[in-house]
Parts: C-alpha cells; sequence; structure tokens
C-alpha cells in the first residue's frame, strides 16, 4: 500500500454540503478537465477539506481551534486549488502557485501529498506539511517527519505546541500503529477499510460539552453549540458528519469511501442505520502528469 488516509469531517450538521463525488470545483474552463476531482464539497464556502485528484494529488485540511474571525479567502480554497493544478513542480514551490499573496485565512493545517512514478512502474508520495499557526498568520512549511510519514496524525491545534500530546491524536496514532503491526498478508481491503471506520468511531466514555473539549475525541457526538460572532441565539447542532477513508496501492490503484455519521433529520442528528456511504474505485492517470514540463 502506498498511502492509506482516514479522516473525519467535524462541522455544523446543517451547513449546506456535497456528497462526495467526481467534479472540477465548476471548473469549465477546459472541457479536458472536467470530473478530475473527488471530493465532497462545501456549498456555503465553495471548496473542500479533502480529496484527491485522477493524476493522484491528495489534500486534506483541518482547521485550528479558536475564537471565530472572518478572513478574506476560505480555508476550502487551499484544497480546491492544489487539486485543480496540473503543475509538476516540487512541493515547494507549489505554495506561491496555489496561494494568492494578500490571502488571510482562519487558522488551518494542510497536508498536500504529490505522487511520482517510479522507473518500474509503481508510485511513490512526496508530501509538505503546511500551516500558518493561526488566524491571519504567515503561511510557513515542512517536510514530515519520519514518523508522520509510517503513521502520523493532524489535529486543530497548533504544529510544534504540543497538539501530538491531544488525546484524540494519542489514540489515533496508537491505533493505527495497533492495526499497521496486526494486518495479515490475506487481509481484504474491506477488513482493513472497516476496521479503519472503527478507529474513527473511537470516543470517551464521558460526554463532550464544550468546543475546547473536541481534542478529547475522535468521533463527536452531536453537541448544540452556538456559533461565535453570530446573531443567531439558537445553537446548533455539532458534530461528525462524515468518515473518509482512501486507499492509494503502489500499482496505482485507489478506493475511496465516505460514510455518513450524523445527519439531521427534522432538527434532529441521527445516525444512519444501516450506514449510508459513497464508494469509488479507479485507477491513477499518474504518467502523463508526470511527463509534463
Amino acid at each position: 500500500m502506498s498511502r492509506i488516509l482516514f479522516t473525519n469531517r467535524d462541522e455544523f450538521l446543517d451547513r449546506p454540503t456535497q456528497d462526495a463525488h467526481f467534479h472540477s470545483f465548476g471548473d469549465e474552463s477546459n472541457p479536458d478537465s472536467s470530473a478530475q476531482i473527488l471530493s465532497g464539497r462545501d456549498v456555503q464556502a465553495g471548496g473542500s477539506w479533502f480529496g484527491i485528484n485522477r493524476s493522484g494529488r491528495v489534500a486534506l485540511l483541518t482547521n485550528i481551534t479558536e475564537p471565530a474571525k472572518t478572513y478574506n479567502t476560505s480555508r476550502g480554497y487551499l484544497v480546491s486549488s492544489f487539486l485543480l493544478s496540473d503543475s509538476s513542480h516540487p512541493l515547494q514551490d507549489e505554495i506561491g502557485k496555489i496561494i494568492p499573496e494578500d490571502a488571510l485565512f482562519a487558522g488551518f493545517n494542510l497536508l498536500l501529498l504529490a505522487p511520482t512514478l517510479n522507473e518500474n512502474g509503481t508510485i511513490r508520495y512526496d508530501s509538505l506539511f503546511v500551516t500558518n499557526h493561526g488566524g491571519g498568520g504567515t503561511l510557513t512549511s515542512r517536510p514530515l517527519h519520519p514518523n508522520e510519514l509510517s503513521s502520523g496524525a493532524m489535529s486543530n491545534g497548533i504544529d510544534g505546541e504540543g497538539a501530538e500530546l491531544w488525546p484524540k491524536v494519542r489514540h489515533a496514532t496508537e491505533d493505527f500503529n495497533a492495526t499497521l503491526h496486526t494486518l495479515a498478508p490475506g487481509q481484504s481491503e474491506s477488513e482493513l477499510t472497516e476496521h479503519l471506520f472503527e478507529l474513527l468511531a473511537w470516543h470517551p466514555t464521558t460526554s463532550i460539552v464544550e468546543r475546547k473539549e473536541l481534542r478529547n475525541t475522535i468521533q463527536v457526538l452531536p453537541i448544540p453549540l452556538m456559533l461565535e460572532g453570530s446573531s443567531n441565539l439558537t445553537p446548533r447542532y455539532y458534530g461528525t458528519r462524515l468518515s473518509t477513508v482512501l486507499l492509494v496501492k503502489k500499482n496505482g490503484d485507489v478506493l475511496f469511501i465516505e460514510r455518513d455519521i450524523w445527519k439531521l433529520v427534522d432538527g434532529q442528528p441521527v445516525k444512519p442505520v444501516p450506514p449510508t456511504e459513497r464508494s469509488f474505485r479507479f485507477k491513477l492517470d499518474i504518467k502523463s502528469s508526470a511527463n509534463k514540463n
């Protein structure tokens, strides 16, 4: 397996969202580029939080937990801009191309992955971690550390300030390490993906009732929260809306599964039973993108 990624989308349950599908973020300037990106879409801001394109580029975004404030560019733009780019430049050079000079963002952490085709026909990934360390901050980037490459976890905290010690991060990392060490040679994809979904479902026995406690759980059971800075005094339910698993094999075969976790039905949070999901399989087209100048 070249890459295994799995993630939850924690968000207000009433935020307008499109399920994962192939699309082009509405960019129809080049007909050949249509339906090149697989991701869900945030209807409200227009971007996404996690996706892959047909040439194998992957972007994963997490929001830094901080007081609400308005900025001039949506964080979801970072994902869409990277996935829409067909550049073959090194990842470090991509930052200046996908992010406008005057752009200011709310706090975010961003993982960027770009594939390279080896001479033997297998693929390998280059990776880059990008962050602004909090709302309006200066963008910095770094390669992943060796331990992050083998079994890393992204948080909603500030890089280098102890977020790796959050209970959700430690639990996810330890469980994933255990999974990697117990994988049987003949284990099926379905067994692996179900185990990853189980990891994403972990939550403590004590209830989470405040935003600052979200670091203590992987799956967020719906809680009523006030949107900071809003004139609407009615609480909105916040929780884990989706869980997604992405498997990319060294031969370029991709499996992408997006599963619904919590939905709003008549204004109340409901967990679909049995779970509803979208599953996609396709082959990466890396050769054509790797040969570009």
